[in-house]
């Protein structure tokens, strides 16, 4: 199972939090190994955003750190916004639709606490 985490997964697994649990990590250690774990970037806009606003810390040392834990970065292109589009709108928030979007076009499971984005036809793994 191909994982793209979500922002606070990925920030969760950065920082040890307890908020992400030992079976949560079990399933990113696994898929770490066979090069099958994404960081988007729009996670790391999010991330530069919050950082320019105060209440994010560098974005440039989540996406190193991300990199060094063995993360894959995943682009977001055209057709990631185009796909954006088609999704219904159960979602305001424009990072986590752009997620959603990624993971239902390249067919990878989302790792999200968000309740709201396990409504999206895609694959999910609830944190």
């Amino acid at each position: 199972m191909a994982l793209l985490l979500d922002t606070n997964a990925v920030v969760w697994w950065l920082t040890d939090s307890p908020r992400l649990s030992g079976e949560a990590r079990t399933a990113i250690d696994a898929e770490v190994v066979s090069g099958s774990v994404y960081v988007s970037a729009v996670s790391g806009l999010e991330m530069a955003l919050g950082e320019a606003r105060g209440v994010m810390p560098s974005a440039a040392a989540f996406v190193d750190d991300a990199e060094a834990s063995g993360f894959r970065l995943l682009p977001f292109d055209a057709q990631d916004a185009i796909a954006v589009a088609g999704l219904p709108r159960l979602h305001g928030d424009p990072f986590d639709r752009a997620l959603a979007a990624q993971a239902q076009r390249r067919q990878l499971t989302l790792m999200t606490a968000d309740r709201v984005l396990a409504e999206y036809p895609i694959a999910v793994y609830r944190l």
